[in-house]
């Protein structure tokens, strides 16, 4: 019985172990998986993001879903629902980080998203005309970077 248990605990801690290939960089899973296989990569660093969201390991979180954004990126899945939804994630997290700017940037570009392909995420009223809107929030630099990597 003792075994029996040990072995119970053995396979459920080893299912939980995490999945090496997650803690490597976008660039580097992209190398090592098949394409066909990216959408369960991107599923699984959602998963353990939440995950890490609900052990307040928030870093690690956010750096689990901004890799997952960037595999969507690759494939091709830049303007789709699911990115807008990761999006709105990373806003989230950002918020309770502290961080206002790139919260509202990240929800900024999840709306657009959404507006673009007709979907509504439940913040974006999609009969309402897209204006750009240019102006940044009070103390809010943009950096270069994530204008030209997510818009």
């Amino acid at each position: 019985m003792i075994k029996y248990q040990i072995a119970i605990l053995f396979i459920i801690s080893f299912g939980l172990h995490a999945n090496p290939l997650l803690d490597e960089s976008a660039d580097d899973i992209l190398r090592a998986t098949r394409l066909s296989r990216i959408p369960s990569v991107i599923a699984n660093l959602e998963e353990r993001a939440i995950q890490k969201m609900e052990t307040n390991d928030l870093l690690s979180a956010r750096e689990d879903l901004k890799k997952a954004i960037q595999l969507k990126h690759a494939i091709g899945m830049k303007e789709s629902e699911g990115n807008a939804g990761l999006l709105l994630q990373i806003s989230k997290l950002e918020s309770r980080l502290g961080n206002r700017c790139e919260a509202n940037q990240y929800s900024h570009l999840a709306k657009r998203i959404a507006l673009r392909i007709g979907v509504n995420l439940g913040a974006v009223a999609l009969d309402r005309a897209v204006v750009p809107d240019n102006r940044k929030p009070e103390g809010c630099i943009i950096p270069v970077q994530m204008k030209t990597q997510f818009c």
